[in-house]
């Protein structure tokens, strides 16, 4: 069992972890109440239907930005394995629970739209993993925002 001290510091140390511990995708089609708060920050309805993932955890999300003909560019790369993953067509945005408690949207109802890929396994190994790997890409000139 923790002492006190210790699940302070266990308490302390979750809140700073910035992995990637849960994902939920909707359509961008289905995304209401969607309002930029701030550079890095929006707001999204509480009545969006979002569908959970069963992945592997934690996933992959690297955001970065770089400057393109005088015009900053932000691209997050989602990668994360599933089970049983089934794509289907049309475009998706994805939130991204962290470890510390944010969220983070990959992808919004304006354009230009995350690009889901996928690749399905079957390894020559029992013992590789069967899952399926998921990579979403998304550039954009707005920041990569936390859903408030």
């Amino acid at each position: 069992m923790f002492g006190c001290e210790q699940t302070a510091h266990l308490t302390t140390f979750m809140n700073t972890l910035r992995n990637v511990i849960a994902i939920d995708r909707i359509s961008v089609n289905s995304i209401t109440g969607f309002i930029r708060v701030g550079s890095s920050e929006v707001r999204v309805g509480n009545d969006i239907p979002w569908e959970s993932i069963s992945i592997r955890v934690p996933a992959r999300l690297t955001v970065s930005d770089k400057i393109e003909d005088g015009v900053r560019l932000h691209t997050a790369q989602l990668v994360f394995h599933a089970c049983d993953w089934e794509g289907g067509s049309g475009r998706w945005a994805y939130r991204c629970h962290m470890a510390d408690g944010a969220s983070i949207l990959v992808g919004t109802p304006e354009r230009p739209y995350p690009v889901t890929t996928s690749t399905e396994n079957h390894p020559d190994n029992m013992t590789d993993s069967q899952l399926d790997e998921v990579a979403v890409s998304w550039t954009s000139p707005d920041e990569i925002p936390y859903i408030i």
